[in-house]
């Protein structure tokens, strides 16, 4: 076979392909397991769209789909960004769309399991669509399969990516009714939707939930998603004291953690603080990104510390990151705070030179 499962290996995307067509074009597949195992090692190798063309031969061919197959195909729509494809293909799983002229046949009685539930919730939580999560999370409990945590935490995962924080909480509230415990990954998700409904205080009390837990252990996620949830409140004071807490420290450093922690001082317009995360941050050999720069040039927004925020643009030309219209923006807004408008307005054209969508 030109498709054989190597963990340690991926296939170049060209080859993958190329192996894929003569699949297809040679007639090599016969068998309904061997469509199923090249449809599995094409969605794990992110080649979806050679896996739905797999997926569409099986179904003209007029092969016996069974569950892991829509399940398979579901996967594949996901990871290609099609969700509503994924839904569509799970709604003729559950017999809820009739089947179309090249839907091959099914075998009679097809009973979703967890896993096919979880996998249309991932399709949902892909895009944030929360609405259409918490229903399919509805629809399994109608049709009496039992939840577990890996469906839960992707509901919940579905509410914060569409910035949802009450239906988060209230899928929390859900653990309990079916005697699950919730995980690692259920409380960073949990503090993540926090921050994007302002409720720093709930964030930073789940993370205590979390420190008190002797049955797993929290990470520098969890540290992170609480200081950006203060930050997302402008609870600067709160974020720096998370991140000079000696828990939060041992579970070593991250880019991430220190950006979460500057957007919240540039949130408050704290330049002095924003310099010395930028200064800890080297000394732990840590690299600033784009957005390192970004928070670090905006703390200096109100205190017009405009030779500061123009060193640190220079640091992001030596670090081969170009500036963008927002970036410019800021940099203007410093220096017509510190009594030059001439460099605001050299600033300001370089917006103009750029296109709409730069940031």
């Amino acid at each position: 076979m030109f498709l054989r499962p190597r963990p340690d290996r991926k296939s170049d995307a060209a080859q993958l392909h190329a192996a894929a067509t003569e699949l297809r074009e040679k007639h090599l597949i016969e068998e309904p397991g061997t469509y199923r195992m090249v449809l599995n090692t094409l969605t794990k190798r992110s080649a979806w769209s050679d896996a739905l063309s797999i997926w569409e031969e099986m179904r003209w061919i007029g092969t016996e789909l069974e569950e892991p197959d829509f399940v398979l195909a579901m996967k594949a729509f996901t990871r290609g960004s099609q969700w509503q494809a994924s839904l569509a293909v799970f709604a003729e799983l559950l017999g809820r769309e009739p089947m179309h002229i090249t839907a091959g046949r099914h075998l009679e009685n097809l009973q979703p399991d967890c896993r096919a539930y979880t996998t249309a919730i991932d399709a949902c939580h892909r895009v944030g669509a929360w609405t259409q999560a918490v229903q399919v999370l509805a629809d399994m409990e109608e049709m009496t399969v039992t939840p577990d945590v890996v469906a839960y935490n992707a509901v919940m995962a579905a509410c914060e990516k569409g910035r949802e924080y009450p239906a988060a909480e209230r899928i929390l509230a859900e653990f309990d009714r079916w005697d699950l415990d919730p995980d690692l990954v259920t409380y960073n998700t949990l503090i993540g939707a926090c921050g994007w409904g302002q409720q720093w205080k709930a964030a930073v009390g789940y993370l205590r939930m979390m420190q008190q837990k002797s049955y797993f252990d929290y990470d520098l996620i969890s540290y992170t998603a609480a200081i950006s949830a203060c930050a997302k409140a402008s609870e600067w004071e709160t974020a720096l004291a998370l991140m000079n807490e000696e828990s939060r420290q041992v579970k070593g450093e991250n880019i991430r953690t220190y950006n979460a922690a500057l957007s919240g001082c540039a949130s408050a317009g704290k330049c002095e603080h924003a310099m010395l995360l930028m200064e800890q941050l080297l000394d732990f050999n840590l690299f600033p990104n784009l957005m390192t720069y970004r928070y670090a040039i905006a703390s200096c927004e109100e205190s017009g510390e405009w030779e500061l925020a123009l060193d640190l643009m220079s640091e992001m030309s030596e670090a081969k990151f170009e500036p963008g219209n927002m970036i410019f923006r800021s940099v203007a807004k410093v220096c017509r705070a510190g009594g030059r408008p001439d460099v605001a307005e050299t600033m300001e054209s370089k917006v103009k030179d750029l296109q709409p969508e730069r940031v």
